[in-house]
């Protein structure tokens, strides 16, 4: 899986994994809106957030990194996992405490969205690929990185494991685009963060993204096998 300029591989270890939750919190708390929003320091973000993430699903071997050829270094990568296993060990649950960052219980109220009400169909193993987080160094977005990810990430998925959907949170336009417009997804749920209520703080009242001036949150559904294929998965 390479190219003239990267070669793409599968994160198999914690050594790579752990740099790239750093690329990943790095990249995050500079150039992503909500991220940049929060103020987040890239440290918290990488303890919080991206290292934990990836740790979780590092067993699964459904996550790529890009690396840059001549230098070696990483410069790419997508978290990935079974929508499935990552429900049954964080299920959603109002009555448990909130997370230190806000978005982190956002998004977790957009996956109970999807699995509940979106979906429409019984979640089962190995049926939906969930992609919470990609990113790209800076210097290298541009060049393709991102959508040579997400083919060997789908491949590798649909073709050793049978998933038959994808599923992600669009937080900009630009992705939503990606997603909607390059890969068929289809636009779910969308979600305004100006007007979530962060239910599990006590009060119940708070509104952290009330100031917030970026676009919607969207849950989009990818298929990764045709309709025809369906029939005899």
């Amino acid at each position: 899986m390479a190219n003239d300029e990267y070669t793409y591989e599968v994160i198999d270890n914690e050594r790579d994994a752990r740099l790239c939750a750093q690329l990943i919190a790095e990249q995050f708390t500079n150039r992503h809106p909500i991220t940049v929003f929060d103020r987040i320091t890239t440290n918290s973000f990488f303890d919080q957030y991206s290292w934990p993430l990836l740790a979780n699903v590092l067993d699964e071997r459904l996550s790529f990194l890009a690396r840059h050829r001549p230098s070696g270094e990483i410069i790419g990568a997508v978290v990935a996992g079974d929508l499935y296993l990552f429900q049954k060990k964080n299920s959603y649950d109002l009555s448990h405490p909130a997370k230190a960052i806000a978005v982190s219980d956002l998004y977790d109220e957009l996956n109970d969205i999807f699995i509940r009400r979106d979906f429409n169909q019984e979640l089962k193993p190995n049926m939906v690929l969930q992609i919470p987080i990609i990113a790209v160094r800076s210097e290298h977005s541009g060049n393709g990185v991102a959508s040579q990810l997400h083919a060997v990430m789908f491949d590798r998925a649909r073709d050793t494991k049978g998933f038959q959907y994808a599923f992600v949170r669009a937080t900009n336009p630009i992705i939503r685009h990606i997603y909607v417009n390059k890969m068929g997804g289809r636009e779910l749920t969308l979600v305004d963060p100006t007007t979530w209520r962060w239910k599990k703080k006590v009060d119940r009242l708070l509104y952290p993204y009330n100031d917030y001036r970026d676009e919607f949150i969207a849950n989009i559904l990818i298929k990764l096998i045709a309709e025809e294929d369906m029939s005899t998965v």
